[in-house]
């Protein structure tokens, strides 16, 4: 027999090694299609703040998890709770863990292949102990029973928490475990999504003058997609049109005002139906429904556009509205004119957190969209300050303040050539 050519050797495991490569390759993408839902947070989102990506006071899921997390004594208590329920039906703590031990592998596969998983066991105590505090949780405000936190203020962050992407739990998880621990319970009880939603948006207020219309999302990925679904505004748009028109960059509150177009709020059920036409009663107005601006609003809008740029069949809604926000405000003066026409609610450090967020955010993810739910708005703010009526009263402005200044200097020498009458 002929020895082997070395040649063909050499040949074979360059081949081989390309094809391994592939292979895996291949496996990951088919993974990243159509079923996970958790991943982490976007790389060009992560140096926005840390506070927005990682919890500061609870954390759930394999991400973030730690052992030492003095929240884990509460996840404890909860747990008890959970199965104090369902105990007189013999469905104990064994109960619950081959319920979810049936879930394993769903569970597994709603994580991203970039997230390093736990062992088994680890994990299926890591649903169980998060998953039962949650479903409990919910059920406890809507009860009205006082979850003993060490403090009340803790709430508003306890809330931001359960609303971040990387602290997410899959929510077949949570619909599991409520649904077994929910048999004999009276049949007026919510449903969990209707549960889950008093509980977040307690927080969520946008302002006393208007409240937010919860709209039943079904089948929802996790909390986060449950929260941003629920805020989508109802009516649809033209998403053919708005890829052929794209985003046009728009100027700020500050320019935009010196053309004649002013910033009033609207009343809304959604936070996101921004509107604005050149002909109506009052005649170019960019009305925009009202805000609470906080570290809690931050986290929720980072979090939302960070799980819109990560899964391709989201709508971008959320991420529009950053953009058309951070264009609108890029400076303190721009921050205090929303804040005289009602529409930004917030001390002077929220306010300059929130102008810092917007400005980041708007930066990193204006080149993502492809469809813009508001591209008839920025056409048309764009389409009337580029206008030639609209340069007429810019330039008639920038006139006026120099006949003021005239005028006011005339008025200043007047009265001194009137105390100095010998001089």
């Amino acid at each position: 027999m002929d020895p082997q050519n070395p040649d063909d050797s050499l040949e074979q495991r360059v081949v081989a090694s390309i094809e391994e490569k592939m292979r895996l390759r291949q496996l990951t993408v088919t993974s990243d299609v159509g079923t996970h839902t958790i991943c982490p947070f976007p790389d060009f989102l992560v140096g926005i703040d840390d506070g927005i990506r990682t919890p500061q006071l609870a954390s759930f899921g394999p991400i973030h998890y730690r052992e030492d997390n003095r929240f884990e004594d509460h996840k404890v208590d909860l747990l008890n709770k959970f199965l104090s329920r369902t105990q007189y039906l013999q469905r104990d703590l064994p109960y619950y863990v081959n319920k979810l031990k049936d879930l394993k592998d769903e569970i597994k596969s709603r994580y991203s292949p970039k997230i390093v998983l736990p062992p088994d066991d680890k994990l299926l105590n890591m649903m169980l102990y998060d998953g039962s505090f949650m479903v409990e949780l919910f059920r406890m405000y809507d009860e009205g029973t006082d979850f003993m936190m060490p403090s009340r203020w803790q709430i508003p962050t306890l809330i931001s928490d359960l609303l971040k992407l990387e602290n997410q739990l899959p929510f077949c998880v949570l619909k599991k475990l409520f649904e077994e621990s929910n048999v004999g319970q009276h049949k007026s009880i919510r449903t969990l999504p209707d549960l889950a939603w008093r509980f977040l948006s307690q927080t969520f207020c946008r302002s006393r003058s208007s409240e937010m219309v919860y709209i039943h999302v079904q089948e929802p990925k996790h909390l986060l997609d449950l929260f941003r679904r629920s805020l989508l505004p109802a009516t649809n748009f033209d998403a053919q049109r708005s890829k052929r028109y794209g985003l046009t960059p728009i100027q700020s509150v500050k320019y935009l005002r010196s053309v004649g177009i002013t910033v009033r709020q609207k009343t809304a059920k959604s936070l996101l139906e921004i509107d604005f036409r050149k002909f109506q009663i009052p005649p170019l107005a960019l009305k925009i429904p009202p805000l609470a601006i906080n570290d809690f609003t931050n986290a929720v809008l980072a979090n939302c556009v960070a799980l819109e740029l990560c899964f391709p069949d989201q709508s971008k809604h959320f991420t529009t509205y950053v953009c058309f926000m951070s264009c609108l405000v890029k400076q303190p003066e721009d921050v205090g004119y929303l804040r005289s026409a009602d529409i930004i609610e917030g001390n002077a450090e929220d306010e300059t957190s929130f102008m810092n967020m917007l400005n980041s955010t708007g930066r990193n993810v204006r080149f993502t969209l492809r469809e813009c739910y508001l591209w008839k708005q920025f056409r048309e703010i764009h389409s009337y300050y580029n206008s030639y009526w609209a340069s007429i009263r810019r330039n008639l402005l920038q006139y006026n303040h120099f006949m003021l200044y005239f005028t006011l200097l005339q008025v200043l020498v007047g009265i001194l050539s009137w105390l100095l009458p010998g001089k």
